[in-house]
């Protein structure tokens, strides 16, 4: 069986280090997987293959993404990606630092630029537009691409 193992490793062109060679069952098969088929790389290659660009996804994804006016300054610029209009973004993850009270916020820019220092209005998942709940203004200590 090893010697299968081996054939198949080689006809993949696969090369693997020493350590990685001695290795049996799942742990050899995740090694070669790594090497064969980077999951990184690959992903990456099937976003930019097969998702439409942020410019063209955001002209008819803008209706879903924005619940305000259709034709207004954050509408518009979110459809044309626009980098001089008002920042609107979209926070998908928060993690929490070791520093109280502080996160990482993860999330996609659909207008504007984001800067450090920057102050933002921040609507929690409980807002609700006309109402001060769950309405936040606070600056962005540090941006991270």
């Amino acid at each position: 069986k090893k010697e299968e193992t081996q054939k198949l490793i080689e006809k993949l062109e696969v090369k693997l280090d020493a350590e990685d060679k001695e290795k049996e069952g799942k742990p050899l098969l995740k090694a070669v997987m790594r090497r064969w088929l980077p999951a990184g790389d690959a992903l990456l290659q099937m976003i930019t293959i097969h998702l439409p660009s942020p410019v063209t996804a955001q002209r008819y994804r803008c209706e879903l993404l924005y619940e305000g006016p259709g034709d207004d300054e954050a509408a518009m610029g979110i459809k044309n990606c626009d980098p001089k209009a008002p920042l609107m973004m979209y926070i998908s993850k928060m993690v929490p630092t070791t520093d109280k009270g502080r996160f990482y916020a993860f999330g996609r820019v659909f207008s504007g630029i984001v800067s450090t220092g920057q102050k933002v209005r921040i609507m929690g998942p409980n807002f609700t537009p006309g109402k001060k709940e769950d309405l936040y203004l606070k600056p962005i200590q540090r941006t991270i691409l």
